[in-house]
């Protein structure tokens, strides 16, 4: 089971090695966004204390000279791994079995029922509104009781 004390940080340790292979400050970085974001907010996806916005995948694959899908596929696993952390999962979640299930990653398996839900519902999130997303986020957090960041970490 995952240690839910411990961050997970598959992503930022992931794009702090990059950027720092290409020799790239935090501050540089930021500013290849448009808008531009603030060193404290890459400080803080590379720390793990602000999850990666995934609207920012293809700037930040740009930047970093990785394929995009390299960088989606890291995020799943990542929410993969938080996921089964807070089910207390190691892999399984509880009740699947059979034909109805999928392997989504090494990480999580769910019923084809759960996955046609999950995918609707993504579906339907990437082209909401951002107050709609914001919504969305604020229940998932709640649901999932997921801690707020601590802007002061």
């Amino acid at each position: 089971m995952i240690d839910l004390n411990k961050k997970i940080r598959l992503v930022g340790e992931f794009i702090r090695k990059r950027r720092e292979s290409l020799k790239l400050s935090q501050r540089s970085l930021g500013m290849l966004f448009d808008p531009p974001v603030t060193t404290q907010f890459i400080s803080n996806v590379e720390r793990g204390v602000t999850p990666l916005p995934p609207m920012h995948i293809p700037v930040l694959a740009k930047a970093l000279s990785v394929n995009p899908s390299e960088l989606t596929m890291l995020l799943e696993k990542e929410y993969a791994m938080k996921l089964n952390g807070r089910l207390g999962s190691n892999g399984v979640i509880p009740g699947m079995s059979g034909s109805e299930e999928y392997d989504l990653s090494p990480s999580i398996s769910i019923s084809k029922g759960d996955y046609d839900f999950m995918r609707n519902l993504y579906d339907a999130y990437r082209v909401s509104d951002v107050k709609t997303k914001q919504a969305f986020a604020t229940v998932c957090e709640s649901i999932l009781m997921i801690p707020k960041p601590n802007i002061h970490e």
